[in-house]
């Protein structure tokens, strides 16, 4: 199924990819259309304790329990508080359901190879490992999502808070 997704949002005979964009702040970003789910309303998130401020608790859709992440705070963007137009992208990440808080949807773009640049080597507001590269379209720079590797940076801060919790605890 995964699969099939992957080749419905690349056109190889055209080398475009789709993707989904939101908005962080006054930042702009994407994810590949084929690891989103759906996209959902801010509904009542439970929270987790002892876990990092970007982790925000999880939530149930359908019957799953989905971890919910604030990437404003994982990329330590300005704090905002949600509005009417605060959505939950659910994602699936290396088969595991996972959801980000974004500011707002944008729109479902296609872009080309050739719109796609590496990530550049300057400092960015964020981990530049989780870039995968940034879009060019219509004057936008769209900074395009690794999910791979944004998911593997929440599991790293969370295994780091775990472990100094569990030392703290055996003092």
């Amino acid at each position: 199924m995964q699969q099939e997704a992957e080749i419905k949002s690349k056109d190889t005979r055209r080398g475009t990819s789709q993707f989904v964009c939101f908005k962080l702040s006054n930042e702009e970003y994407a994810i590949d259309i084929v690891s989103l789910q759906e996209v959902i309303r801010v509904p009542r998130i439970t929270p987790v304790p002892q876990m990092p401020l970007f982790a925000l608790g999880v939530l149930n859709i359908r019957g799953n329990v989905v971890a919910t992440f604030d990437l404003r705070r994982l990329f330590h963007l300005p704090e905002k508080e949600f509005d009417a137009n605060t959505k939950v992208l659910v994602v699936n990440v290396n088969y595991a359901l996972i959801s980000f808080v974004v500011d707002e949807i944008r729109d479902n773009v296609k872009l080309e190879a050739s719109q796609i640049d590496p990530t550049p080597t300057v400092k960015m507001k964020i981990n530049r490992y989780c870039i995968q590269g940034l879009g060019a379209l219509d004057g936008r720079m769209i900074a395009i999502l690794d999910l791979p590797k944004v998911h593997g940076v929440i599991k790293d801060e969370i295994a780091k808070i775990t472990l100094n919790s569990a030392t703290t605890a055996t003092l």
